[in-house]
């Protein structure tokens, strides 16, 4: 027959209770995931200039980080694109006056 070893803490030991402390609250819901947008491609034509510029600006963006940066986390020309969009949404353009690119460039004052 084996005997059981029991270990006791030096409290129990000694007959002193130790005071019950509350325990520190945990968060009951688990953090919220941020859902992305799903993405969709669009062809679209640029000069190739813009291309270029496109390419050249992603490029040193992702040189800018010193230390190396998640695939999911690096710039490439479509975040750019994006990024264009978001300011064209939030641009003070009137889009009921707008009938050529023209017009927007005017009123971007490009």
């Amino acid at each position: 027959m084996s005997k059981k070893v029991q270990m006791r803490s030096l409290s129990g030991m000694s007959g002193i209770k130790p005071e019950s402390s509350p325990e520190p609250q945990q968060p009951t819901t688990k953090p919220r995931r941020v859902k992305k947008e799903p993405l969709v491609t669009v062809n679209i034509k640029i000069t190739k200039p813009q291309k270029t510029w496109l390419t050249a600006t992603a490029s040193d963006v992702r040189e800018n980080n010193d230390t190396p940066v998640s695939p999911s986390d690096r710039v490439y020309p479509q975040h750019l694109i994006g990024v264009a969009i978001d300011l064209l949404k939030n641009s003070d353009v009137n889009w009921g006056e707008v009938l050529s690119v023209e017009d927007l460039r005017e009123q971007l004052k490009l």
